[in-house]
Parts: C-alpha cells; structure tokens; sequence
C-alpha cells in the first residue's frame, strides 16, 4: 500500500511566505503531527510526503518514507500535491478550515483520483463552519454554548444574561485568533461575517478523538486540553482522563456526530467543556481533521492509529497508561510516565 500523508504548513502551505513571516509555534504543531503520522503510516505503508525544505521538519528516517520536496516555481501547491500523490492508494492531510483550505485540498486529491480518508458531503461542509455546527447543534438538541452570528438576533435576549463572551473565527483553525470580552455590545461591535459569538462556558475544556468508517465510531481516549486564561492561547494537553469522565466525553461526542450530516470518516477531534455535572456538559466544536492531540494520543493506545485510519488494522482500540499519565506541549513536546515498549505500541 502507498499513502500520501500531508501537512499543510510543512507541505508547502505557506511556500510564497518567508519563514519569519510563519508563526514558529504553528510551524512546531505541524511538524509535531507530520512526524508522527508518517512515522505510524510508514509502519504499514509505503509514505509520500511533501515537504517545505525550508522548514526541514523531523521525519523518520525509513527507506518507506519518500520526501517530495515543494517547488515556489512548481505552480499551486495543490498541483504539486496531485503530482506527488499519484500511484498513491489513500491520502490522509491534516490542514486548516480556514478559507476553505482543508475541503479543498480534499476535493482536489479527489478529483484526480485519490481516495482521501477524509469526511464528504455537507459533514465537511458544516464541521468547517463553526455557525453551522452550533445550528446543527442546537437543532438536535445537542449542548452547544448559546452563540450568534452577525446580523443575527438569535440568542441575544439569552446572551445578555451572560457574563463572558468569546468572539473567533467562524472558520479558524486553533485558538491564535480568539478573543474574550465582559460586555455583550461590545463583543457584538468587533464581530465581522466571518465570526462567531459564543457565551463563554465555564468547566473543564477536554478533547476526544475518534475514527469513523463504515462500520462506526471508535473512540480515543479523552484529554483534557490547557489555554492561557488571558489569551485562550492553546498549550497542550494531558490524558488520559478518568473513566467516569471518559464516559462523559464519549456520550457527548457520540450524540454530537449523530447529529451532523453524512458523512463522518477518519479521524475527528471533538471538543468539549465538562461542567460540574452532566447536565453542565457541552460541545465546542467538531474538528474533521487530525489535531495535535495525536502526537499524545499515540502513546496512550495499544494499536497504530494511522492502521487504525486507513482501516488496515481493525480491532478496539485500547488504553495502556495511567491517568494522567501522558501530557503534550501545544509545540509537540511528548512526556510520558509510564513508557509503552515500541514493539507493543504498534509502531515501528
């Protein structure tokens, strides 16, 4: 099997931009969720990557890994990517929702031929839209903060019975662009048509991941996730969670993607805020994409997550650490305290 596994910052995202024009943090998280998707993938495949030299990610050095070096001269960066996945069985990319950058590379892999393990149809379409999400949402019933979009009244009696507020991207991708405000009007007057409001949620914020096939859901073990209090800035996470709150994490998100359109596939990260009980308990957003949770979710788990995607390995998925016991860094900085022995963890 060949798989074309491909980030968009290190696979040439940002090729028309010099390197101290792109945040170092998000040039670390990327390489983070390369290195580890190709190191899993190249453990069950032959890999095709393509890579931004400039940025020279770490990539494991295996003769089944084949670097695909993108060209500023070589023409638009999805046309290189066509160029280098062809041959290629599947395709797994991890890239942004902002400006329409994750669908379309997805359509575009498609569109010449390569099967993209990705969501398709409108789950695509609305898991990339943070304002159709919460109407999903809360359509369904499914707890979702109270939220409004520009020009719209709704919520807006309910809201200003809040005490925060958060304003973001209604396509953003991570948290560099969210802001927090105390008084509802003036969250209001600094929205824009690409934005969302939401009432600020107070509780515990976590992440759960699972992968969706034909057969279902299987969910990954759920974290819990850090942000800067002032800035909402993402800094990593720790996992994994009791098994109380595991359940929790896993009854939500199941009701969250039964609630979206068709259709989900391969991996997904939902995120969540805890509350004080159940009740209390919301979802925040639906990620159809990789996330940099991966890099710590892999070392919690007894199988290799890209065979788990690719659907070349097929049994449950099983938790091998403590509570607590594996943490990351926003950047990918891994701690583990109870080490898995590679030959265990289904890696290479």
């Amino acid at each position: 099997m060949r798989v074309f596994v491909a980030e968009f910052i290190c696979g040439g995202g940002f090729l028309h931009t010099s390197v101290d024009g792109i945040s170092e943090s998000l040039r670390r998280e990327g390489a983070a969720m390369l290195s580890a998707l190709v190191e899993d993938t190249a453990g069950v495949a032959d890999v095709v990557t393509p890579v931004d030299t400039r940025l020279n990610p770490s990539l494991v050095d295996v003769d089944r890994l084949s670097i695909r070096p993108v060209d500023p001269a070589g023409g638009p960066i999805w046309a290189q990517w066509i160029e280098s996945a062809a041959g290629c069985d599947h395709a797994i990319i991890v890239a942004p929702e902002s400006n329409g950058h994750l669908a379309q590379g997805i359509a575009m892999l498609r569109a010449a031929g390569i099967d993209c393990v990705a969501g398709s149809g409108d789950f695509l379409r609305v898991a990339s839209d943070k304002i159709l999400t919460a109407k999903t949402l809360h359509t369904a019933g499914v707890k979702h903060p109270l939220f409004m979009a520009e020009g719209e009244r709704r919520h807006r009696r309910q809201l200003a019975k809040c005490d925060r507020f958060i304003l973001k991207p209604r396509d953003g991708c991570g948290t560099q662009m969210i802001a927090k405000f105390d008084d509802l009007d003036t969250a209001i007057s600094q929205m824009t048509p690409q934005d969302i409001l939401q009432e600020f949620r107070p509780g515990r914020p976590v992440s759960i991941a699972l992968i969706a096939d034909d057969a279902g859901l299987k969910f990954l073990p759920a974290a819990a996730q850090f942000f800067d209090a002032e800035t909402c800035i993402y800094s990593g996470g720790r996992g994994p969670l009791c098994d109380d709150d595991q359940r929790r994490a896993m009854a939500l998100a199941s009701r969250a993607i039964e609630a979206m359109p068709p259709r989900a596939r391969g991996y997904i990260g939902i995120d969540l805020i805890l509350g004080d009980c159940p009740g209390d308990d919301c979802v925040i957003e639906i990620n159809p994409r990789l996330t940099t949770s991966y890099v710590g979710l892999r070392r919690m788990t007894s199988c290799n997550l890209a065979a788990q995607i690719l659907g070349i390995e097929t049994q449950a998925i099983c938790c091998d650490v403590g509570v607590d016991d594996v943490s990351w860094t926003s950047e990918g900085d891994i701690a583990v305290a109870t080490e898995i022995p590679l030959s265990d963890a289904g890696r290479p």
